[in-house]
């Protein structure tokens, strides 16, 4: 067939304008909040450990086979050579151009890894319902994409390469801060012990007002039960009562006691309406970057796992408590890799082989090895093994799918495969994993938030924009090409590889990111650098996104695919 330019545009556009449709609804729902920051994250693990994995069994078994393995080979080698360019880019950036010493590597992984999961997918659903591709070839060139994913998933968590964002946290030394806190306390004592007795009296005044103004406050809220009495809060303390001696007040003692108490009270009862306060807050701001880290982060200010305890105690800008779904820091390292995808650190590789014997973790890289196969278990990458290894085998696909390079088998009741209600079932809940995916994408966009930039740093981000979304989309046909000239494939027979090959090379910067990010930063940081810079970079290339990658694909679909 032969399409006019014309045509060729608008087919290249149409995908665009369906993904940023879905993109703008997700943005909506996070800027009002009615897609909330756990919503989100609860959501993108729902994709990462049920979805994407149903969406990677049904397309990989039900469209590729034996005769696939070299494309396979390619996806691979393509890969490493679209990493491998990212990072050289960044290097020489980085080189040359100003970037903040806190954000050095996290511009490498920036760079490197592709959003290559959801958006590739999404283009080519849409392209197989019109006249360029088949639905086979669309369902193909899916299958391909989550090859290309799985082999990012291996360098990102299986390689360590999210390593590279957490290297640019530097964390407080605990001793330095414990001196630092030693000499504020020391400071205050003194500045109280030579306050004039006029001052301490005002002091109390204002105390005073502001328990009043508490009180007023939380008196507006709904009654509830009767707080413990004294004597039972005093037990709960893990003091007897009986062993109190009696301590005769002034009328100074007895006005801050019924100060205390008053607090007190105000503070149970304000937090016993933590989820119904919560809930309704949360719906009436706008999240942002705070939410972000709120509820990834997983570390203190000296880097260490946060621990349940400290988030019981811990709470957010307008003084409610919280407790962060991404503090798993209570449950082993397996379960943590197998339910999250940005929780994960350099700790979690020292720990991996703790369980070894001790003859096998004396051997060099044992830990390494270790965490490599312990992330081979999530759930995304367990499918694509699994999936690959029925594909190949064609007695083994026969039981789900009958295809012209199956062996003949005996079938169901219903002349199909024993195992095709498998199929069906991933095939039906696996479709929700795009939509789901761009949605998300776009309630995290409208999260980001700049609070400042380093000095001349935008130059940089422009720079590595223009490279990632128009020089590396060059160097991807060029690549393609040079497939095609080597003989390993060919526009006429292996295209659905050659066309995910080359879009892949146009993609901007992976969503994850954001979250490695988030779950570095320490819950109190009063500088979000990182996250900053990140945010602008990303910013930056999906309004660019929607031009570039229409142009590349309409100059394939002439140049290469001669359509």
């Amino acid at each position: 067939m032969s399409l006019s330019l014309g045509q060729a545009i608008w087919i290249a556009v149409k995908p665009i304008i369906k993904i940023y449709l879905i993109m703008g609804t997700g943005y909506l729902l996070g800027r009002y909040n009615i897609f909330s920051v756990d919503g989100t994250r609860a959501v993108s693990d729902l994709v990462l450990m049920v979805l994407m994995p149903l969406l990677s069994f049904n397309k990989i078994v039900s469209n590729i086979d034996i005769g696939d393995i070299k494309n396979v080979g390619i996806i691979c080698l393509s890969s490493m050579l679209l990493f491998g360019a990212g990072l050289l880019s960044a290097l020489v950036v980085r080189k040359i151009l100003p970037v903040p010493r806190e954000w050095r590597n996290g511009m490498l992984a920036g760079n490197m890894f592709p959003n290559i999961g959801d958006l590739p997918i999404a283009y080519l659903q849409t392209l197989a319902k019109s006249s360029v591709f088949t639905p086979d070839e669309g369902n193909k060139g899916v299958a391909n994409s989550i090859i290309y994913l799985t082999v990012m998933m291996v360098c990102v968590f299986n390689l360590g390469g999210f390593r590279l964002i957490e290297s640019d946290f530097k964390y407080r030394d605990e001793e330095n801060d414990l001196h630092e806190t030693k000499n504020e306390v020391t400071s205050h004592s003194k500045s109280t012990s030579t306050a004039s007795p006029r001052q301490l009296v005002e002091e109390d005044i204002e105390d005073e007002e502001m328990v009043a103004d508490l009180g007023a406050s939380v008196a507006d809220l709904p009654s509830l039960p009767a707080e413990p009495s004294p004597s039972t809060v005093i037990s709960s303390n893990g003091h007897s009562p009986d062993k109190m001696v009696p301590i005769p007040l002034t009328n100074a003692n007895r006005s801050r006691r019924d100060s205390h108490a008053t607090y007190s009270s105000s503070h149970h009862r304000s937090n016993s309406l933590v989820s119904t306060v919560r809930s309704i807050d949360l719906r009436r701001t706008r999240a942002g970057m705070n939410e972000l880290v709120r509820e990834y982060s997983h570390v203190d200010r000296f880097g260490r796992r946060r621990t349940l305890s400290e988030d019981s105690v811990a709470s957010d800008s307008t003084g409610i408590p919280f407790a962060p779904i991404a503090l798993a820091n209570q449950t082993s390292t397996l379960t943590r890799i197998l339910t999250t995808d940005a929780t994960i650190s350099s700790k979690d590789i020292k720990e991996s082989g703790r369980k070894l014997p001790k003859r096998l973790s004396k051997f060099p890289f044992a830990n390494h090895i270790v965490f490599f196969f312990m992330n081979c278990l999530r759930p995304c990458s367990m499918a694509v093994i699994v999936s690959l290894i029925i594909a190949f085998v064609p007695w083994l696909k026969a039981l789900f799918v009958r295809t012209p390079t199956t062996v003949d088998m005996h079938q169901a009741p219903d002349n199909q495969p024993v195992l095709s209600f498998v199929i069906d079932f991933a095939e039906y809940v696996g479709a929700a994993s795009v939509p789901f995916a761009i949605l998300i994408l776009g309630a995290t966009l409208s999260r980001l938030k700049l609070s400042g930039l380093y000095p001349g740093f935008w130059k940089t981000a422009v720079t590595l924009v223009f490279l990632k979304l128009i020089v590396m989309p060059i160097i991807g046909v060029l690549w393609c090409w040079a497939l095609t000239k080597t003989g390993w494939v060919s526009w006429e027979d292996d295209r659905m590889v050659l066309f995910v090959t080359v879009i892949n090379w146009s993609l901007p910067t992976m969503t994850a990111t954001i979250y490695f990010t988030a779950s570095y930063t320490p819950i109190d940081a009063t500088e979000t650098i990182q996250l900053d810079c990140i945010a602008f970079f990303l910013l930056l290339q999906y309004p660019l996104l929607m031009f570039t990658l229409p142009t590349l694909v309409t100059y394939v679909l002439k140049s290469n695919m001669h359509l």
